[in-house]
């Protein structure tokens, strides 16, 4: 049974409105415009607390609240309503985007600080957040399609925010155009569902999907959509865009990369799930597929040399691990993923815009060392994210990613569980080779050298980031499982083993993660090996990683050259010549017949008595030869 709820329309509009107010009035604001919108995500995140308390307080099998705000569509018996919906799934989504969101919104008032375009920034972050949180509290799928191209588009304003350099708008237009490829083939999966169901409202089309959907139908539908999570969430083979999307201001990459776009196509599976069940073949794509992206995305990171291109890829892996979780039916263990991820992912990221902001806009790791004497804040925090991700216990990284294998080790997935363990490896191995080459050792240039602390903008958020990375796997550490049991009855039962199983899983993990970190230390933190020399006798595998296996080359190679070939012929053969010349030749033509027709008058009278002449001399021998 669901209940309306009145306040549930401020959590979205609360950002709409000061993102408005930004984009008209925020040159006037100046600096006051970054507390605005901050303080209106923080304000979101209260209300998004209530209405959660308030589901909470409510039975298991009652955890629904439904708010119609007006009808959008109408035509015959098709209706679609600008409706909300809050249930486990959205709850958990709701909160992670604003809080999290609000303290990325804080910290990007002291990294935006001085920018001309200070206001309009922070209007395209509030816009942004307000699409994310109508992404994910639409009951239907036509105002989750509206959330999800609206972040579509404020990811392409983000991205390219300082498009006066050309790579950064060419990152922009490329993360834009990439996505859009998912985006319309989910739309094509929209309009099957109108086909099949004659709505798009979430509580029609899968209560019915089991008795209107074929097999077949079913799997069509859910790969169609998963296409679109395969694009907004930079999964093989459309993750492509997400590494160059670090061209916008590391506040875009925190919140695009951690806690919002990128997630959606997790929280997509996770809704849908209903109809990737009646499916099967579906969920095995949606499987593989995660397992491909976290093994080769993590291979990528670990050659990369700018710190927010080793947490690009980073992203990617993890997302991976979540599109595992939900292939294999844990859903609840992909939204624990989700959750956790948002915490040290954003810590990792805005940790690195601190480095960045101290070492004065340097990214590159070979020029970095010793900072954790000179940047002791950052450098605690920072260690915090890293040790979460790399999954050492007790923190929040080793709960989500103990918990994907011990899934897929407890539904005899042997393949997956090994693969997903070479991931973790990989995944420790990078972070550990971001961590020594950036913090230890001794400074490698004199931007380096001259580092300094970031003021308290900047690190405060840090702070309460590496308290949620440290805390938030005990979300999950009851045997039901907090957070899964929470969301049990949204996304049924979550398979998971027990007892000495579980922790001899855990404890192997853990060890992995450890010798990940023990080898990067040798390598790149002992002083006993030549890493630079290290890396060179690899060659070369890390050139190959460092362009991600060549992947956006063989695209360029096998797309984007014919397609800019087809488009010269086209331009310059099709119609320049074979279509204008056809126009051009019948021109022409009529042209020159107008111009023989122009000789016949001359204006001279004797002309035209001529004319007459020989016009009645022709008839009347006509008339004669006739006759």
């Amino acid at each position: 049974m669901s209940h309306p709820n009145p306040a549930l329309w401020l959590i979205p509009a609360l950002p709409l409105a000061t993102a408005a107010i930004n984009l008209f009035w925020g040159r006037r604001l100046g600096r006051w415009a970054g507390w605005l919108a901050s303080a209106s995500v923080i304000v979101s995140f209260a209300v998004s607390l209530a209405v959660v308390s308030q589901l909470v307080a409510k039975p298991a099998d009652d955890r629904l609240f439904l708010q119609h705000l007006v009808d959008w569509i109408s035509v015959g018996r098709f209706v679609v309503g600008v409706d909300l919906r809050v249930d486990g799934v959205s709850a958990t989504m709701i909160l992670v985007i604003t809080g999290i969101g609000a303290l990325i919104h804080v910290y990007a008032v002291g990294y935006m600080d001085g920018d001309p375009r200070f206001g309009r920034f922070f209007s395209y972050m509030n816009l942004f957040v307000f699409f994310m949180l109508m992404l994910v509290l639409g009951a239907n799928y036509l105002v989750l399609y509206l959330g999800w191209e609206g972040v579509g588009l404020c990811s392409y304003l983000l991205i390219g925010f300082w498009s006066e350099v050309p790579a950064n708008a060419e990152a922009a237009k490329k993360a834009f155009i990439t996505t859009r490829i998912g985006d319309t083939l989910m739309l094509i999966g929209l309009a099957l569902i109108v086909f099949r169901f004659g709505t798009l409202d979430f509580e029609v089309v899968f209560g019915t999907a089991g008795t209107v959907l074929t097999k077949d139908a079913a799997t069509a539908i859910a790969l169609l959509l998963f296409a679109g999570a395969v694009g907004k969430s930079a999964q093989v083979p459309l993750h492509v865009w997400l590494p160059d999307a670090m061209a916008g201001p590391t506040p875009v990459s925190a919140l695009i990369h951690a806690a919002t776009m990128v997630t959606a196509g997790v929280y997509l599976v996770v809704r849908s799930h209903v109809l990737f069940e009646l499916s099967g073949v579906a969920l095995t794509v949606v499987l593989v597929v995660g397992v491909v992206t976290a093994v080769f995305a993590a291979t990528c990171a670990v050659a990369q040399q700018d710190i927010k291109r080793v947490l690009a890829y980073s992203t990617i892996s993890q997302l991976g691990f979540m599109f595992m979780a939900a292939g294999m039916r844990a859903y609840g263990v992909a939204m624990f993923f989700l959750v956790a991820h948002a915490f040290y992912k954003a810590l990792l990221f805005l940790g690195a815009g601190s480095v960045i902001h101290g070492m004065h806009d340097e990214q590159d790791l070979r020029r970095m060392g010793g900072l954790r004497r000179l940047m002791p804040i950052t450098f605690a925090t920072f260690l915090v994210g890293a040790l979460a991700q790399a999954g050492i216990p007790p923190l929040a990284g080793s709960f989500a990613k103990d918990a994907v294998l011990e899934v897929a080790q407890h539904s005899g997935r042997e393949t997956v569980y090994v693969l997903g363990s070479v991931a973790a490896f990989l995944s420790a191995f990078y972070l550990g080779r971001m961590l020594f080459l950036t913090f230890f050792g001794d400074a490698r240039s004199d931007r380096a050298r001259a580092a300094r602390e970031s003021p308290p903008l900047l690190w405060v958020p840090l702070v309460l980031l590496a308290v949620g990375a440290a805390t938030a796997g005990w979300l999950n550490v009851t045997p039901e499982g907090r957070l899964t049991g929470f969301l049990e009855h949204v996304t049924g039962f979550t398979p998971a083993g027990q007892g000495v199983a579980v922790a001899a899983l855990a404890a192997v993990a853990t060890v992995i993660s450890l010798l990940a970190l023990a080898l990067t230390w040798w390598i790149y933190g002992s002083g006993r090996v030549d890493w630079i020399g290290f890396r060179e006798r690899l060659e070369p595998l890390p050139r190959a990683a460092l362009n991600g296996w060549y992947v956006d080359r063989a695209y360029d190679t096998a797309v984007i050259q014919p397609a800019k070939a087809g488009a010269w012929v086209t331009a310059y053969v099709v119609d320049a010549r074979i279509i204008d010349g056809a126009v051009n030749a019948i021109g022409g033509g009529v042209k020159a017949l107008a111009d023989g027709g122009r000789q016949l008058q001359t204006g001279f009278v004797r002309s035209y008595a001529l004319a007459v002449f020989l016009g009645a001399v022709a008839i009347l021998v006509y008339v004669g030869v006739r006759s």
